[in-house]
């Protein structure tokens, strides 16, 4: 038997072989509510399935570039056969109800797995899931992250570690590889997928400072990353995935800050730090892998050129079509005064143990400029709390007045919406218990 890999967009990877077809976060759509570039795969999905059915569809985490719910039901309906989900039995099941919520799967057709537990598959080919433990490599204290997760898939013919993006410090590494050895799963992978940037805000929305500067200095720090990540995961071959994307529609026009070096530059960078050539670093754009009894062939991929982000430039907001609703300054005033007025105390204990103080800049149109800020007459300004005692950092958040109706609403996470607002934060320091923080100020 032989197993074939192929690492298509971001995290969205395949395992095939005469007994399955495994996909794991399969993502072809726009994202983070239309913010993020969707690719033009459909076709190659249909005729990919025609050649094989799907067995299993593996959900990382709840994000819109996991969870691609256009595409799980477009997948669907190509097939005859029902697939089965594999998630995570997360604390908060707000996975599992988003996908029940579609109707296109019943409870029958998702798997939830306890952490660490080992899952047969198909005949010989198992599977396991791997817990979130913090926010970022920066050691957090305030909560209690269970949110995403990492998977381990493994059969006769090779080992394999997914990281997805999922954020894992030093510490949490030692802590998964230990508990991994006590369950009789060794550090011996043949191949990894490990995460090179990071998905996320900074330094693009963040305006009071030099984005192009920070911007290389952040692929440097997640290279670093990267790389003493994959020295701890012991593996033959590596393979960069992870937080990758391109921005679209409106903000395409910060895609020059975003801190997301090409694989060309990833495996350059990786090899003047692995100057042993200890670990095979591989592109996963231009080749797909077999695996026989543990041994690896390169095979050229056919597939690179349906997975590249398609940008439109049109200049539209996405959160146009999404709510009518018109700015009201003065409802918006009164539903944060009544959201602030009844908050629970747990959520306001967590902001009160806070380095950050949180302020809102609200306006009638998302601004992306900082020339554009001054000029918004139509604008809510609100301290978060603001009877709280000075804190040692502040964030202001510009956004507009939809992004605010959907995270106070429950509509859509913070985690999501930040992709849409621009930042100030003095001095510039990272607290990543403030960011997560405001996926609970919420009505």
């Amino acid at each position: 038997m032989t197993t074939n890999i192929y690492h298509y967009r971001n995290s969205s990877i395949e395992i095939c072989n005469k007994n399955l077809r495994l996909l794991m976060d399969p993502w072809i759509n726009s994202a983070n509510l239309g913010s993020w570039a969707g690719c033009n795969a459909k076709k190659f999905f249909n005729k990919k399935t025609k050649i094989q059915t799907i067995d299993f569809i593996y959900i990382s985490h709840l994000h819109s570039d996991h969870f691609d719910i256009k595409l799980l039901k477009y997948l669907k309906k190509i097939q005859k056969k029902k697939f089965k989900i594999i998630i995570k039995k997360f604390r908060d099941n707000r996975l599992k109800k988003k996908i029940l919520s579609y109707n296109f799967l019943k409870k029958k057709d998702i798997i939830e797995l306890e952490n660490y537990e080992i899952y047969e598959l198909k005949r010989d080919n198992y599977f396991c899931i791997l817990p979130q433990l913090s926010a970022s490599v920066t050691i957090n204290k305030l909560i209690n992250y269970d949110l995403d997760t990492s998977c381990i898939f493994f059969n006769k013919d090779v080992k394999l570690y997914n990281q997805v993006d999922n954020p894992y410090s030093p510490l949490d590494l030692k802590k998964i590889i230990s508990h991994l050895k006590k369950i009789g799963i060794k550090n011996d992978y043949d191949m990894s997928f490990i995460p090179y940037c990071a998905a996320s805000e900074y330094p693009q929305g963040y305006i009071n400072l030099n984005r192009k500067s920070e911007k290389n200095k952040i692929i440097d720090k997640c290279l670093k990353i990267f790389y003493d990540t994959s020295k701890n995961i012991k593996t033959k071959y590596l393979v960069p995935a992870g937080g990758t994307y391109k921005l679209d529609l409106i903000y395409s026009k910060l895609n020059s800050y975003l801190a997301v070096p090409n694989n060309k530059q990833v495996i350059k960078k990786y090899k003047l730090f692995d100057k042993n050539n200890k670990i095979n670093i591989l592109d996963g754009e231009k080749y797909f892998f077999e695996f026989n009894n543990r041994k690896m062939k390169l095979k050229k991929s056919y597939y690179k050129d349906y997975f590249k982000s398609y940008i439109n430039k049109n200049g539209k907001d996405p959160l146009d079509n999404m709510i009518k609703n018109k700015f009201n300054s003065k409802k918006i005033k009164n539903k944060l005064e009544l959201l602030e007025k009844n908050f629970g105390s747990k959520k306001l204990e967590i902001y009160t143990k806070l380095k950050t103080s949180i302020s809102l800049e609200i306006y009638d149109k998302q601004p992306l400029k900082i020339s554009q800020l001054k000029s918004y007459k139509k604008k809510v300004s609100h301290t978060i709390f603001n009877n709280e005692k000075k804190k040692i950092i502040t964030l202001k958040v510009h956004m507009s007045f939809k992004v605010l109706y959907l995270l106070i609403n429950s509509i859509i996470s913070w985690n999501e919406l930040q992709a849409l607002c621009l930042f100030e934060r003095k001095p510039n320091i990272y607290e990543p218990d403030a960011n997560f923080w405001l996926n609970l100020y919420k009505l």
